[in-house]
Protein backbone atom coordinates (compact mmCIF):
# COMPACT_ATOMS: atom_id res chain seq x y z
CA UNK A 1 0.00 0.00 0.00
CA UNK A 2 2.77 2.46 0.86
CA UNK A 3 4.11 1.86 -2.76
CA UNK A 4 0.71 2.61 -4.82
CA UNK A 5 0.58 6.17 -2.30
CA UNK A 6 4.35 6.54 -3.32
CA UNK A 7 3.67 6.46 -6.77
CA UNK A 8 0.56 8.34 -6.70
CA UNK A 9 2.07 11.45 -5.36
CA UNK A 10 4.59 12.02 -7.94
CA UNK A 11 1.48 12.21 -10.45
CA UNK A 12 0.26 14.73 -8.69
CA UNK A 13 3.43 16.76 -8.78
CA UNK A 14 4.07 16.16 -12.35
CA UNK A 15 0.13 17.13 -12.41
CA UNK A 16 0.56 20.83 -10.54
CA UNK A 17 3.84 21.19 -12.37
CA UNK A 18 2.32 20.91 -15.82
CA UNK A 19 -0.40 23.30 -14.79
CA UNK A 20 2.00 25.73 -13.59
CA UNK A 21 3.79 25.50 -16.70
CA UNK A 22 0.96 25.95 -19.05
CA UNK A 23 0.24 28.90 -17.09
CA UNK A 24 3.15 30.75 -17.21
CA UNK A 25 3.26 30.58 -21.02
CA UNK A 26 -0.05 32.27 -21.81
CA UNK A 27 0.54 33.73 -24.62
CA UNK A 28 0.86 37.47 -24.31
CA UNK A 29 -1.81 40.38 -25.69
CA UNK A 30 -1.58 40.87 -29.48
CA UNK A 31 -0.14 44.10 -30.33
CA UNK A 32 -2.07 44.65 -33.48
CA UNK A 33 -5.76 43.64 -31.52
CA UNK A 34 -7.52 45.67 -29.53
CA UNK A 35 -7.82 44.74 -25.58
CA UNK A 36 -10.60 42.66 -25.24
CA UNK A 37 -13.42 44.85 -23.65
CA UNK A 38 -16.19 42.81 -21.39
CA UNK A 39 -19.03 44.81 -22.36
CA UNK A 40 -21.28 45.59 -19.13
CA UNK A 41 -18.12 44.87 -16.89
CA UNK A 42 -15.33 46.56 -17.63
CA UNK A 43 -15.24 50.18 -16.44
CA UNK A 44 -14.30 53.53 -19.04
CA UNK A 45 -10.54 54.29 -17.80
CA UNK A 46 -11.56 57.93 -18.02
CA UNK A 47 -14.73 58.43 -17.14
CA UNK A 48 -15.16 55.18 -14.85
CA UNK A 49 -18.18 54.38 -16.55
CA UNK A 50 -19.35 51.34 -17.34
CA UNK A 51 -18.82 49.95 -21.30
CA UNK A 52 -22.24 48.90 -22.13
CA UNK A 53 -22.53 49.69 -26.07
CA UNK A 54 -19.82 48.46 -28.23
CA UNK A 55 -20.59 51.18 -30.84
CA UNK A 56 -19.25 53.57 -29.16
CA UNK A 57 -16.14 51.76 -27.69
CA UNK A 58 -12.36 52.72 -28.31
CA UNK A 59 -9.44 51.38 -26.50
CA UNK A 60 -5.42 52.05 -26.88
CA UNK A 61 -2.57 49.71 -26.15
CA UNK A 62 0.50 51.22 -25.20
CA UNK A 63 4.56 50.46 -26.64
CA UNK A 64 4.91 48.73 -22.82
CA UNK A 65 1.46 46.79 -23.08
CA UNK A 66 -0.15 48.76 -20.69
CA UNK A 67 -4.58 48.57 -22.06
CA UNK A 68 -6.88 51.01 -21.52
CA UNK A 69 -10.77 51.01 -22.58
CA UNK A 70 -13.16 53.98 -23.56
CA UNK A 71 -16.83 54.11 -23.76
CA UNK A 72 -16.58 57.07 -25.71
CA UNK A 73 -14.57 58.12 -27.88
CA UNK A 74 -14.76 61.61 -26.36
CA UNK A 75 -13.40 59.59 -23.49
CA UNK A 76 -10.12 58.11 -25.57
CA UNK A 77 -9.45 61.99 -26.74
CA UNK A 78 -9.86 63.44 -23.57
CA UNK A 79 -6.87 60.34 -22.44
CA UNK A 80 -4.94 61.18 -24.71
CA UNK A 81 -5.08 64.78 -24.39
CA UNK A 82 -3.94 64.00 -20.51
CA UNK A 83 -1.19 61.43 -21.41
CA UNK A 84 0.89 62.87 -24.14
CA UNK A 85 3.69 60.08 -23.14
CA UNK A 86 0.70 57.57 -25.10
CA UNK A 87 2.07 59.02 -28.72
CA UNK A 88 2.82 56.02 -29.90
CA UNK A 89 0.26 54.18 -28.42
CA UNK A 90 -2.10 51.03 -30.66
CA UNK A 91 -5.46 52.76 -30.97
CA UNK A 92 -8.48 51.33 -32.16
CA UNK A 93 -12.47 52.38 -32.21
CA UNK A 94 -15.52 50.61 -32.91
CA UNK A 95 -17.63 51.36 -36.20
CA UNK A 96 -20.64 52.87 -35.70
CA UNK A 97 -22.49 50.35 -38.37
CA UNK A 98 -20.51 47.29 -37.85
CA UNK A 99 -19.43 44.98 -35.23
CA UNK A 100 -15.53 45.39 -35.80
CA UNK A 101 -12.78 47.25 -34.48
CA UNK A 102 -10.83 49.80 -36.26
CA UNK A 103 -7.35 51.07 -36.09
CA UNK A 104 -8.16 55.00 -35.42
CA UNK A 105 -5.63 56.28 -38.27
CA UNK A 106 -8.08 54.50 -40.59
CA UNK A 107 -11.29 55.24 -39.19
CA UNK A 108 -13.63 58.28 -40.51
CA UNK A 109 -15.51 59.91 -37.76
CA UNK A 110 -18.45 61.56 -37.60
CA UNK A 111 -18.96 64.96 -35.19
CA UNK A 112 -22.58 65.85 -34.27
CA UNK A 113 -24.67 67.31 -31.36
CA UNK A 114 -27.50 64.97 -32.36
CA UNK A 115 -25.48 61.91 -31.61
CA UNK A 116 -26.50 60.96 -28.53
CA UNK A 117 -23.03 59.05 -27.12
CA UNK A 118 -22.19 57.00 -23.61
CA UNK A 119 -20.55 60.57 -22.36
CA UNK A 120 -22.24 62.90 -24.66
CA UNK A 121 -19.43 63.93 -26.87
CA UNK A 122 -21.38 62.73 -30.35
CA UNK A 123 -18.09 61.58 -32.38
CA UNK A 124 -18.61 58.33 -33.79
CA UNK A 125 -16.10 56.01 -36.35
CA UNK A 126 -16.91 54.46 -39.90
CA UNK A 127 -14.86 52.83 -41.60
CA UNK A 128 -16.44 53.77 -45.29
CA UNK A 129 -15.74 57.36 -46.08
CA UNK A 130 -19.27 57.55 -48.24
CA UNK A 131 -20.79 56.01 -45.36
CA UNK A 132 -19.35 58.45 -43.09
CA UNK A 133 -20.09 61.59 -45.04
CA UNK A 134 -23.68 60.38 -45.66
CA UNK A 135 -24.30 60.20 -42.09
CA UNK A 136 -22.50 63.03 -41.43
CA UNK A 137 -24.89 65.47 -43.96
CA UNK A 138 -27.59 63.50 -42.25
CA UNK A 139 -27.06 64.79 -38.96
CA UNK A 140 -25.56 68.19 -39.80
CA UNK A 141 -22.29 67.35 -38.74
CA UNK A 142 -18.46 67.10 -39.11
CA UNK A 143 -16.51 64.50 -41.20
CA UNK A 144 -12.89 64.31 -39.64
CA UNK A 145 -9.98 61.67 -39.20
CA UNK A 146 -8.67 61.45 -36.13
CA UNK A 147 -5.35 63.20 -36.27
CA UNK A 148 -7.78 66.36 -36.41
CA UNK A 149 -9.62 65.22 -32.69
CA UNK A 150 -6.94 64.29 -31.70
CA UNK A 151 -5.14 67.78 -31.77
CA UNK A 152 -8.33 69.71 -31.08
CA UNK A 153 -10.17 67.41 -28.15
CA UNK A 154 -14.22 68.22 -27.72
CA UNK A 155 -15.07 70.21 -24.73
CA UNK A 156 -16.28 68.08 -21.92
CA UNK A 157 -19.91 67.47 -21.55
CA UNK A 158 -21.43 69.35 -19.10
CA UNK A 159 -22.05 66.22 -16.60
CA UNK A 160 -18.42 65.56 -16.38
CA UNK A 161 -16.97 69.21 -15.23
Amino acid sequence: MATVLYSFRPSWFYLLSLLLLLGACRSAPEPDRPPVIRFGHDACDYCRMLIGEPRYAAALRTADGQERRFDDIGCLLHYLHEHPEATDARIWVHDYLQKRWLQASQAFFVRSDRLITPMGYGIVALDDSLAADSLAQALDGALTRFDTLRANPPPEPVQLR
